[in-house]
């Protein structure tokens, strides 16, 4: 069970939904669908691992069109229906699309952070998602919605649409599908290529470490950044820059740990005869990166820092011991 008491359990609130559309019973506030959050919580369902959760989610939305069809707001409404057609849509374009398939969550979490924004016609970003979201008759779902052109936005509040898509980016980075859409979209790339732009500010620099901590997290991104896309000769790049933000530093610890406890966490599921290998495959760029986080340390005089970097680098030296023997 979820250990947040707050949070309903969609094995209720989904047939809870479901039962309040049906029919036979009547609606008078349509809108209340949406306003009340139904909506959003029916979208986010769709990203759930549990088949039944998924097919209840598609159940609740396929009754929302049915009541939206119903409602006289002939104006209002086609917004709503617009925002389902497109996962309709999206669904039916894909090839080989499963029943009741699995959406990725940086889809969903996509589409409510919109639905929200739909609500507030005062948002600064109101007519820039509502302008591209409209104008489309389908969503690829294999892809990060709207990732590079938000990113790279030459609109007037260009900060506050990148600090938005970036905030999606992390809020749905959960697991390997969605790294795997990520990849697709080449957001890992595109954004360590941004890094030190002077078209990102600070809070988007630290909101780019903390897409890249999400994306260690999970064991695909973990192995992929980690061996194919260099991520931690990139960390070390980082930490020798003149004048390093003390919070960049930071986060750079907090990846570099969470990199290695996912790693080890790989190791231990592997066989007999495959354990160790990635471990050493890492083991000399993961030094070189503890070795200059422990000079950074010193130079900041942060114990709690220094600590931290002891604590993984003793693991590491733990476990390489232990494999060459």
């Amino acid at each position: 069970g979820c250990p947040d008491t707050t949070i309903y359990d969609p094995r209720f609130i989904l047939p809870f939904l479901s039962q309040l559309m049906a029919p036979e019973m009547y609606m008078d506030k349509h809108m209340r669908l949406v306003d009340s959050g139904a909506l959003s919580y029916a979208i986010a369902s769709l990203s759930s691992r549990e088949w039944g959760v998924r097919a209840a989610g598609y159940h609740v939305l396929a009754r929302v069109v049915g009541a939206m069809d119903t409602a006289k707001l002939a104006q209002e409404k086609q917004v709503w229906l617009h925002i389902l057609s497109l996962i309709r849509n999206g669904l039916a374009t894909g090839s080989n699309t499963p029943r009741c398939a699995r959406l990725s969550s940086l889809v969903t979490v996509f589409l409510v952070r919109v639905v929200d924004i739909l609500l507030t016609p005062l948002s600064t970003l109101y007519k820039t998602v509502s302008r591209s979201i409209l104008a489309k008759p389908a969503m690829d779902l294999q892809a990060v919605p709207e990732f590079s052109r938000l990113l790279n936005s030459a609109d007037l509040n260009s900060t506050g649409e990148q600090r938005w898509v970036l905030e999606v980016v992390r809020d749905g980075m959960r697991d390997n599908l969605d790294y795997s859409l990520a990849n697709r979209s080449f957001v890992c790339k595109i954004l360590k290529s941004q890094w030190g732009s002077v078209a990102i500010d600070r809070v988007g620099h630290l909101q780019i470490l903390d897409i890249l901590e999400r994306c260690v997290a999970t064991n695909y991104g973990c192995t992929d950044l980690v061996t194919r896309h260099g991520l931690l000769t990139w960390l070390v790049a980082i930490i020798k820059q003149d004048r390093v933000d003390k919070l960049y530093i930071k986060k750079v610890v907090n990846i570099v740990k969470i990199s290695w406890e996912t790693i080890c966490s790989i190791e231990e599921r592997k066989q007999d005869e495959k354990k160790g290998l990635l471990t050493k495959l890492i083991q000399t760029e993961m030094k070189i990166l503890l070795g200059q986080l422990q000079v950074t340390a010193e130079r900041k005089q942060d114990a709690e820092l220094r600590a931290n970097i002891e604590n993984i680098s003793s693991s590491l030296d733990l476990i390489s011991t232990s494999a060459s023997q």
